[in-house]
């Protein structure tokens, strides 16, 4: 699995955001510590990550899914 930043998005591209998958029935932006409390540990664990990668300029491959990074 790859991650990708986005970066940010203005009001017009938020609202011209359109679901073409039709597993996906909503989205929402949130909060890192709101993310921590609705997703599965894996998942939270790959976007902590991600978002450490984005703080510190450094990318990170995971081997596992619970995989600890030592550098925090």
């Amino acid at each position: 699995m790859f991650v990708f930043d986005g970066g940010v998005l203005g009001d017009g591209q938020v609202a011209s955001l359109r679901i073409l998958d039709q597993e996906i029935h909503a989205f929402r932006f949130c909060s890192s510590e709101e993310a921590a409390t609705m997703l599965r540990p894996y998942v939270w664990n790959r976007l902590d990550q991600a978002i450490a990668a984005i703080r510190d300029g450094r990318s990170r491959y995971l081997h596992t899914t619970t995989e600890p990074n030592p550098d925090r």
